[in-house]
């Protein structure tokens, strides 16, 4: 749940979501000290208390500012819930705009469920509550197949050239063998995949031509792992 200032707003949204089996509740905060966000982490600790009486709450901060850091930042955190083998909800409704965009990409990546608020008002359109809890609908990831994430995986922060990704992926072999030519050939032909959907991007780099992931290529990466899927990414 992303933290505001209308405190009333966001437990009426628990309630409103009460069916669901809550086990748990993140409320994230900014980890910067922006202008409001004083009164933001005061209504984070005051909604901690009330609500610890029931569930077990944490606060957790993100880049309020950073939408694409954001949303790394959440992936990160929901993988590693989903570890745990726990179900994964976001709760958007007192959220800023750019945590709202992050929240809706995380979500896609690691096939969550996401909701946000109506409000309700009165007759001097004031806000005084919650209409309905609504869900968004999520657009499905279609993640690049195992080997692909397993490439995008090993290149990490980064490869200066091609041979030195063969080399992460495969400490062992001779560079002067069949087999490194042949696993040369697969590599450039997933790579180009990979520049295609706009995964990773080549830098020239005097001589060499560095491979890098893109936004996109970390989503995929960490939303890998947050899907559950059968590999060793670091979430």
């Amino acid at each position: 749940m992303f933290v505001g200032h209308h405190k009333e707003r966001l437990l009426e949204s628990i309630r409103a979501l009460r069916e669901l089996p809550v086990t748990k509740i993140i409320l994230f905060v900014g980890e910067e000290e922006l202008p409001g966000e004083k009164r933001t982490r005061k209504t984070a600790e005051e909604l901690k208390k009330e609500l610890e009486v029931v569930w077990d709450v944490e606060i957790a901060k993100v880049d309020k500012r950073n939408a694409i850091r954001a949303t790394m930042q959440l992936i990160e955190i929901i993988g590693a819930e989903k570890a745990k083998g726990r179900e994964v909800i976001i709760n958007a409704s007192g959220s800023l705009r750019s945590l709202a965009i992050a929240g809706y990409i995380a979500a896609c990546v690691t096939s969550s469920r996401i909701f946000t608020s109506i409000p309700r008002y009165n007759e001097k359109e004031e806000e005084i509550g919650i209409e309905e809890m609504i869900e968004i609908p999520t657009l499905p990831v279609d993640f690049p197949a195992k080997e692909q994430i397993e490439i995008l995986t090993a290149i990490d922060g980064g490869v200066d050239a091609l041979d030195e990704l063969i080399i992460r992926l495969n400490p062992d072999l001779d560079r002067k063998s069949e087999d490194f030519f042949k696993e040369r050939s697969r590599l450039s032909h997933h790579i180009a995949k990979l520049e295609r959907i706009g995964a990773v991007r080549k830098v020239k780099v005097g001589r060499n031509v560095r491979i890098e992931l893109t936004p996109l290529g970390v989503f995929l990466v960490k939303g890998a792992g947050g899907a559950g899927l059968e590999l060793e990414v670091s979430v």
